[in-house]
């Protein structure tokens, strides 16, 4: 829960601005957005959404399961640490990326638009990383390849979520979200089963699984044409324009959507790590029993969100409002830990599995419309959509960490208490949005 741009800006046919000696006005200058604006339905850009989050979730989840069972193979004496120093070289890849190849997709001129280059380049360079890193039993490299496969998802992640500014109405926002995060439930679930089937030939389980990126982007490119941009404006700029153009935006509601995120998404995360130990440090269970409760509790966790997502979503548009549905469903993912603060049992943490199921569920569907509105119109919502995606992206860095400090000092039922916090932090953050019903 990301992320190298070359494949994706030297696809035919584009071009992305960039020189020196221009004035800093020009440099400093937004670009223009495609004329016609959104389009009123969603139409076949509705399941190709769905099919491109499904596209790269599941390689998504396959691939940290695959690359510990690789790892344990090839460096068993080192496997924890080669992991560590592996998904966090990724994770400084998945924030520049995203941020970097958001700022170039709103810059780019291109007969078949801003987005769907950067959607198949992207994909086409996150799945040969992946593959590689499969390929090779040398740690420095499988470190270079996992980085290039953060990197090129992540430069595909910046334009597909940008398709919801550039392309989708406000009144279907909600569906449209809710498709995102449904798909993204659908990949992780047949992730799983992928990293399960490939579990004793993982370097062949990582070579297969990315290349469902490279076919929705295909499909995203000749099913989903864009308008083309090719007429635009051009804007020259040199390298220190580049860098003024990647300082997020002054904005307070920015601000606070991203602190919002940036809450809950930490709120599930400093449980996720830790699950296991959950069950048989504190609870006192065998890793058997163990791992069947985490099956159960896992399933039960993503059909609550599956039924969510979609009710979010619905409900959402017909409301014309996001901003209740979305602090409902971050103050859900609280409540769903009180239980357990108190008494931690397998019934209790089993009714967190549930109930933080259905507020995520819901959080998924709305959050990114609402991320989406609260934009500020610059036109450059890749890049400021980049900048929220961090907010995904650093509580898998933070999240360990801030679990492990907590565990040590405090044990682990004070994790259900930092889920609660951080959950409710992010509900009051997001009430604190102006521009955004």
């Amino acid at each position: 829960m990301g992320i190298g741009q070359g494949g994706a800006a030297g696809t035919a046919g584009v071009s992305v601005e960039a020189a020196a000696g221009v004035s800093a006005d020009a440099a400093a200058a937004e670009p223009q957005v495609p004329a016609g604006g959104p389009a009123r339905r969603l139409g076949r850009l509705g399941p190709l959404l769905l099919t491109g989050h499904v596209a790269w979730a599941l390689p998504s989840a396959a691939s940290g399961t695959l690359i510990q069972a690789l790892l344990e193979d090839q460096r068993p004496g080192s496997k924890v640490a080669s992991y560590a120093v592996l998904t966090a070289v990724g994770a400084v890849a998945a924030v520049t990326s995203t941020v970097v190849a958001g700022a170039l997709s709103d810059r780019t001129r291109s007969r078949f638009g801003r987005r769907n280059p950067w959607i198949l380049g992207g994909a086409a360079v996150s799945s040969a990383g992946l593959a590689l890193t499969g390929l090779t039993g040398v740690f420095a490299l499988q470190v270079l390849f996992f980085a290039v496969y953060q990197a090129g998802l992540n430069a595909m992640l910046s334009s597909l979520h940008a398709l919801l500014p550039d392309r989708v109405a406000a009144g279907s926002l909600g569906r449209a979200s809710a498709l995102g995060g449904i798909g993204y439930l659908v990949g992780t679930a047949l992730g799983g089963a992928a990293a399960s089937a490939a579990i004793e030939t993982p370097g062949v389980g990582l070579r297969l699984v990315p290349w469902t990126m490279v076919a929705a982007g295909l499909l995203l490119f000749l099913l989903a044409r864009d308008t083309s941009s090719a007429g635009l404006q051009r804007e020259r700029w040199d390298a220190a324009a580049l860098l003024r153009s990647l300082r997020p935006p002054d904005d307070p509601d920015f601000r606070w959507a991203f602190a919002g995120r940036f809450c809950v998404i930490s709120a599930l995360f400093v449980l996720a790590f830790y699950q296991l130990y959950l069950f048989t440090d504190l609870l006192g269970l065998d890793r058997d029993r163990a791992g069947e409760l985490i099956a159960v509790g896992n399933a039960l966790l993503g059909a609550g969100a599956l039924l969510a997502s979609g009710a979010g979503g619905v409900l959402s548009d017909r409301l014309g409002r996001r901003k209740p549905l979305v602090v409902a469903a971050s103050a859900l993912v609280g409540l769903a830990a009180l239980p357990a603060m108190t008494t931690v049992t397998v019934p209790t943490v089993m009714a967190f599995y549930v109930v933080g199921g259905l507020g995520f569920g819901a959080f998924l569907s709305v959050d990114q419309a609402l991320m989406v509105e609260v934009l500020p119109g610059s036109g450059s919502e890749a890049r400021d959509l980049g900048f929220l995606s961090i907010a995904n992206t650093t509580p898998v860095v933070l999240g360990p960490v801030i679990a492990a400090g907590l565990v040590t000092v405090l044990g682990y039922r004070s994790l259900f208490a930092a889920t609660f916090v951080l959950a409710l932090t992010g509900a009051l953050c997001v009430l604190r949005i102006r521009r955004v019903r």
